[in-house]
């Protein structure tokens, strides 16, 4: 039979032996499990897994660094007008205010809002479209070099925190 030494609420070991093991042991605190493993907790009759060591400073900062990449690039809502963000199209917005500020002659673009839906906007618009994609780009890095910051002084520790951190909105 497969037994799970217990020593201060936790499997120290396992051992293998026959029914009369614990005249073998007779001070050692022993459960027969086929499923304990050495690590776990035992506790109530019943064995845990040990809890995941918390993330180092590396996965904090991985982590962090994702959760910017998708809320700068999940999307704005600009005067009521959902705004792609994702980086082909903050390019062509980029590229959009160039030429509509570079050459007046062009009265308005067309442009696709969205899949399908297509709009015209003049310089002043497609300008504060822009202006707006910048602040939310710049607004999510803002929030990871602070995120950054508290993850090296040890002030975040866990991806919740990150989590709930002063991130800007996506709509």
């Amino acid at each position: 039979m497969r037994i799970a030494i217990i020593e201060n609420g936790t499997v120290a070991r396992i051992i293998l032996a026959g029914p009369d093991w614990q005249e073998v042991f007779p001070d050692v605190v022993g459960v027969e499990s086929e499923t304990a493993n050495v690590g776990d907790a035992y506790e109530s009759g019943l064995f845990h897994p040990p809890a995941a060591p918390p993330p180092g400073e590396a996965e904090l900062m991985a982590y962090a660094a994702d959760l910017r990449w998708r809320i700068e690039t999940g999307g704005i809502t600009v005067a009521g007008t959902s705004v792609r963000t994702d980086e082909k199209s903050q390019a062509k917005i980029s590229g959009a205010v160039i030429l509509l500020t570079a050459d007046q002659t062009i009265g308005a673009i067309d442009w696709e809002a969205q899949p399908g839906v297509w709009v015209s906007l003049d310089a002043a618009t497609m300008q504060a479209i822009g202006v707006a994609v910048g602040r939310h780009v710049q607004a999510c890095f803002t929030a990871l070099k602070a995120v950054q910051e508290a993850i090296t002084a040890g002030e975040i520790v866990s991806f919740e925190q990150i989590d709930a951190a002063d991130w800007p909105a996506n709509g």
